[in-house]
Formats: C-alpha cells, sequence, structure tokens
C-alpha cells in the first residue's frame, strides 16, 4: 500500500524563498557544467562497503554526502565520490553520465556500444591501461556527440503542452515541473546524470521505452521525445499515487522505493510545493 501524502505546514516565506532560489537557479544553468564522481546504491550496498570499493574511508564518504548515520542509505540514491575540483585524480566528466562495468565488458567494447573513441574515454577517467578495469567499475562517459537541436523557449512549451494533453496530464502542472527540473532546457545533464528538460534517469527512460513510449527514441537529444517520455512517467506515477497530484510528485522527485522504506523527506515536500507554485504561473 502507497503511503499517504503528508501535508507539513510551511512557512509561505520559506516558501517563497524557495520558490525564488529554484526559478533562480534554473534561469542561471549553463548548458555545461562541472560534475563529480558518483556511484548509485543498489540493493544489498552498504556505506563501508561503498567507501572501500572505491578507496575512500567511511568518514569522509559521509562527510562528502551529508551523512550522519551510514545506516541510512537506500537503493537508488546517488552518493559523490569527489567533489569535482582539481584535487580529482580521473578527468572530470563532461555529460554527468556513468556506465558500471559487467563481467566481460572491455574498454573497447564500451567504448563502441557509446560511439566514442577508446582513447576519449580512456583520457576522461585518467586510465593508462586500456586493459585494466574491473566488474562494477564506474565509467564517466563523454558527452554526446549529438547535441539537441536548439529550441525557443515558447516552442519548448508548446512541446511540453501537447506532451500533457497526449498523456492526459494538466499542462500547467507539466509546464511547472518541467520547469522546476531543467528551465525547459534539454540540453541540461545533471551530476547524477539525469537528462533534458525532464531531466530523465537513464534507467528510468529505459524502462519507459519499454513500457510507455517506445517511440520516444530519442530522449537525450529531442525536446519532444524528452517531454514526451517525462510525462508519459509522471503520468504513471499519478496513477500509482491513486491520481494524488501532490504523492506523484514526491515520486518524480525522491523515487517511490525509496518514500515507502523512508518516508517523504523535507526537501521532497519543498520540491512538492515549489513545483504546485510554478505551476500556478502556467494556468
Amino acid at each position: 500500500m502507497l503511503p499517504d501524502t503528508p501535508h507539513p505546514v510551511v512557512p509561505a516565506s520559506f516558501l517563497r524563498r524557495g520558490l525564488l532560489t529554484v526559478v533562480a537557479l534554473a534561469l542561471a544553468l549553463p548548458v555545461s557544467i562541472v560534475f563529480a564522481r558518483t556511484h548509485m546504491v543498489e540493493e544489498g550496498d552498504t556505506l563501508a562497503g561503498i567507501a572501500a570499493t572505491h578507496g575512500m574511508t567511511l568518514e569522509d564518504l559521509s562527510t562528502l554526502n551529508g551523512i550522519e548515520n551510514p545506516d541510512l542509505i537506500y537503493a537508488g540514491q546517488p552518493l559523490l565520490l569527489s567533489g569535482g575540483g582539481a584535487e580529482s585524480t580521473a578527468a572530470v566528466p563532461t555529460s554527468g553520465r556513468i556506465h558500471s562495468v559487467s563481467a566481460g565488458e572491455t574498454l573497447s567494447s564500451i567504448a563502441d556500444y557509446y560511439g566514442f573513441a577508446l582513447d576519449e574515454l580512456l583520457t576522461l577517467n585518467g586510465i593508462g591501461d586500456a586493459n585494466y578495469i574491473w566488474e562494477g567499475q564506474e565509467l564517466a562517459l563523454p558527452a554526446s556527440h549529438y547535441a539537441p537541436a536548439p529550441v525557443s523557449r515558447a516552442d519548448a512549451e508548446l512541446i511540453l503542452r501537447a506532451a500533457a494533453d497526449e498523456f492526459g496530464i494538466d499542462q500547467s502542472l507539466i509546464l511547472g515541473l518541467a520547469w522546476l527540473e531543467s528551465g525547459w532546457n534539454q540540453s541540461l545533464t545533471s551530476w547524477v546524470g539525469a537528462v533534458g528538460v525532464m531531466q530523465l534517469m537513464p534507467t528510468t527512460a529505459a524502462w519507459a521505452l519499454e513500457y510507455l513510449a517506445p517511440d520516444a527514441v530519442y530522449w537525450e537529444t529531442s525536446t519532444a521525445d524528452n517531454a514526451r517520455l517525462g510525462t508519459a512517467v509522471f503520468a504513471h506515477m499519478l496513477a500509482q499515487a491513486g491520481w494524488d497530484v501532490e504523492l506523484a510528485l514526491a515520486f518524480y522527485y525522491q523515487g517511490w522505493y525509496s518514500i515507502e522504506l523512508f518516508g517523504i523527506f523535507e526537501e521532497t515536500h519543498l520540491y512538492v510545493a515549489n513545483v504546485l507554485s510554478l505551476a500556478t504561473e502556467f494556468s
């Protein structure tokens, strides 16, 4: 059973400050930003095990991610492995996308799969020996060679409204959600690898392509496909939430499994409030 959506009392002044901050950030975000190395927590992971795998102390990993209780992590949680500054030994990824090495893979096969030159992958990850990789190693992927076609704000709005209509979602809600996520910027890739106007994670996009919108194959570069795929995901979450809009927004931000385990975080409450506030601007 899904949890009921809590309705916390948040001071209006605090919400206004939070809303102004996120809107300002969305407007100011550059097309290309610096990303830090990350690890996506999997079922069965422990913080101590992750720290050991990446040559870090438990204390350093906890401090870097602001974690007070090292026993409280969840599957799907992104963890910073470095600050992405000059102290990092590997080159900084320019796309935010990560590939976790599977058994039997080689650097050449990975480069071929993504359409990059082997040297590009080696340089980006600071690897000197192309034959030395290990299962579970996380590799930063170069930015796509195929940049999204530029889309004006007016065109982006029309695309998002059309996607909302296609999947039976209130237009203003999708416009507010997409604005908070990306500022309607298809070129934006977050530091955890979320892509495009709807900030889709690759794993979520792969699932949605199979079950929700199989024709939105260019979601990484096409504003229209990203908008359609992200809206399809939200429509699915809205159905999961029993048509509770606030809970569906919480699912979109925090993840269904995380909410099942830990309830809705305070930052998630603020995210939901901000989306709803933005939505009123597009009504």
